[in-house]
């Protein structure tokens, strides 16, 4: 009667019963073979745990978990050989390490043709080479760790059957050139006898052997007589072209397998792009789509945009609300602020009334978050804005450029630091303080340090300027660079702001009150003032008040108010200098800061005056060389050299140059200066 396999199985289910053969089956032994159970290449390593022994406790009974499958290779063969039918390599090498059976099983000779079947479902694998097992074979070519300590490697010595780590194959390989390759010279060896990898890396290519293949070959040779060496010799050497042979081959397969592992990643990486593309679309995020690309979902989406997995369910990206934002704020509120930036030019441009509330006019951007304003330009999509939608918002400005002086003179009153002789009790908090000609402040941020007088302090670069840092926020980035400027705002940067004492003693020299006096009581008052530190007995140096108040501070910061001791000339001798200053203007530079005198005063409209002549010709109409000071243009105080003249004794006029000249902080702008220190 034919032995079926059906006959022979496994008895019971313990690790120590062997299994039931009819006479003339194989019994496989486990000295001889390297196809047992006990295969070191294909057995993973494992460290035995010390068992926990309880002291005083009864050890609880274990119970028995249901569902386990123990009881597998109790089953018929030839049903449980068509069910491991339908594994892969790697399904099996997992299942021969789950428990004894199922190693003591799969491990026979007598189930290679499992892992033969399992090996014929991969495509284009070589066969199993003569030299390997079927079961180490799927260990070399699917197992993906080292051989010799258990890390995960992805790379395979093909011609060395091996996995090795870095570290390990250090330990298990020998290079052609070291010492301990070396064969004596009556030995014809060279490196086509056995079995080598190449290892390309810095340096030289590395041509490796094995250790034991080495050691084994001596061996060999050592036993072997003088005459037969050259036969073994050739005969190891075909051996080794064939293993070489084979080597090649499954490394173009493992190449192949690699590629085509990419290209399906990449298409699953498509179909989800697409995936997420056409989603976001049925969302309503087409035009951002169109307003950023795909690189730009790669970096902000990150893995959820480039993992290579199907998305199977809803994908809710909220991602994109941000570029959604910035795309309504680039192509739908950025024309429309620019076409509101044009009305706003138009309306500074025509000269302010002769009744003007307001010595200096609001920023663009300021306007632009004024509440009639912002409606318009934040109003829906669809909605065409052209410029007569802002008609009706400009006849609402004067009440904004109100309560924003109103607003901004607070901010600016709460910066400012009393003089240590008044105290906290000096501070001012009545905003018609600022409008008394004392209202002069010493700026300080940094290292940078000006003097600057009401309105002018207001236009302090530190208060509206943009930030030199780049801001995390995109769409404030993007008003920022249309504006050219930030909203106005007194806490940015919060600079050191202080009262100039030096002012009232001008004031005082004119016999007036520094208290009540405003700027307005100085100019119509229209007289010069004497410096006595720099006035001799023969001469005087004199000027205006405003220039005379820039003349304490850049030259005689140092000194109290009284040491400097100004007079207030009268009579004829102020009559000469008025008559000077009409026959001699000193000229301004082409790169002095100026500001246009037809247009309303407002932030940020001080410029050079190259650029202010050109403003002048082409919105004004004004040739560069028919604009005159005063009339069309006028300098920056604040900013300007100081102009003063010396009267001699018999009543001479003539320019005051006994000073040396030296840079100040505006660009171009030369100031009389005697002290060591900049402005």
């Amino acid at each position: 009667m034919v032995t079926t396999r059906s006959a022979t199985r496994v008895v019971g289910n313990d690790s120590t019963k062997v299994m039931v053969l009819k006479p003339g089956s194989f019994v496989p032994q486990a000295s001889t073979s390297d196809e047992d159970s006990e295969d070191p290449d294909i057995a993973p390593r494992h460290v035995k745990k010390r068992s926990k022994k309880r002291t005083g406790h009864r050890a609880k009974k274990k119970l028995k978990r249901r569902g386990r499958l123990d009881l597998m290779p109790t089953m018929n063969l030839d049903i449980l050989f068509h069910i491991l039918s339908f594994l892969s390599p790697m399904d099996l090498l997992n299942l021969s390490r789950t428990s004894k059976d199922f190693r003591n099983l799969l491990l026979q000779r007598s189930s290679a043709s499992v892992w033969k079947t399992a090996r014929l479902q991969v495509d284009d694998l070589p066969d199993c080479p003569q030299d390997m097992s079927e079961p180490q074979y799927a260990n070399l070519a699917f197992y993906p760790h080292c051989h010799d300590c258990d890390r995960v490697v992805r790379s395979v010595l093909w011609p060395l059957r091996a996995r090795y780590c870095p570290r390990c194959i250090g330990e298990n390989t020998l290079d052609q050139w070291s010492t301990a390759s070396r064969f004596p010279w009556t030995v014809n060896f060279n490196s086509y006898d056995l079995p080598h990898a190449i290892i390309y890396g810095t340096g030289r290519p590395k041509q490796l052997f094995l250790k034991k293949a080495l050691d084994e070959l001596r061996a060999e040779l050592s036993k072997t007589p003088a005459d037969e060496m050259v036969a073994l010799l050739r005969e190891k050497r075909t051996n080794a072209a064939e293993v070489m042979k084979h080597a090649e081959r499954c490394q173009q397969w493992l190449e192949y397998v690699a590629s085509s592992r990419k290209l399906e990643l990449d298409a699953i990486r498509r179909a989800r792009q697409d995936d997420i593309v056409t989603r976001l679309t049925e969302a309503g995020y087409r035009p951002e789509l169109d307003y950023v690309n795909k690189f730009w979902l790669e970096d902000h989406l990150g893995t959820s945009f480039k993992e290579p997995k199907p998305l199977n369910q809803k994908y809710l990206i909220t991602a994109l609300d941000k570029v959604r934002m910035r795309r309504i704020e680039d192509k739908v509120y950025g024309p429309r602020r620019q076409i509101l930036m044009d009305e706003y030019k138009k309306y500074l441009q025509d000269p302010p009334p002769a009744d003007a509330a307001f010595d200096l006019m609001p920023h663009a951007v300021n306007v632009a978050e004024f509440d009639p304003f912002r409606v318009i330009i934040t109003s829906p999509e669809s909605a065409t804005i052209t410029a007569t939608s802002f008609v009706s918002a400009f006849q609402r400005l004067p009440d904004f450029v109100s309560s924003w002086r109103a607003k901004i003179d607070c901010e600016f009153l709460d910066l400012i630091r009393c003089p240590e002789s008044q105290g906290d009790g000096g501070k001012q908090e009545d905003a018609d303080c600022l409008q008394l000609a004392t209202a002069t402040f010493i700026v300080e941020s940094g290292s940078d340090r000006r003097l600057l007088m009401y309105p002018e302090v207001l236009s302090w670069p530190g208060f509206f300027a943009p930030a030199p840092v780049t801001l995390f926020d995109e769409v404030y980035l993007l008003q920022v660079k249309q504006f050219e400027c930030r909203m106005w705002s007194a806490v940015r940067h919060l600079p050191r702001i202080s009262v100039f004492e030096g002012t009232a003693a001008v004031v005082q020299a004119a016999s007036l009150d520094p208290k009540t006096t405003r700027r307005e009581h100085m100019d119509e008052l229209d007289t010069r003032f004497a410096c006595g530190k720099c006035s001799t007995p023969g001469s005087k140096v004199v000027m205006t008040w405003d220039m005379a108040v820039m003349h304490s501070y850049r030259l005689h910061r140092d000194l109290q108010p009284e040491e400097i001791k100004w007079t207030m000339i009268e009579g004829e001798e102020l009559e000469n200098v008025k008559d000077y200053e009409k026959e001699a203007k000193p000229p301004v530079k082409a790169d002095a800061i100026v500001y246009c005198a037809l247009c309303q005063h407002h932030v940020r409209d001080a410029r050079s005056l190259t650029f202010i002549q050109n403003h002048l010709a082409e919105i004004h109409g004004i040739p560069s060389d028919k604009a005159e000071q005063g009339t069309h243009y006028i300098p920056d105080r604040n900013s300007t050299s100081v102009i003063s003249m010396v009267v001699d004794s018999d009543g001479k006029v003539s320019n005051h140059t006994d000073h040396r000249l030296v840079p100040s902080y505006s660009s171009g702008i030369e100031l009389l200066y005697w002290k060591s220190h900049l402005v």
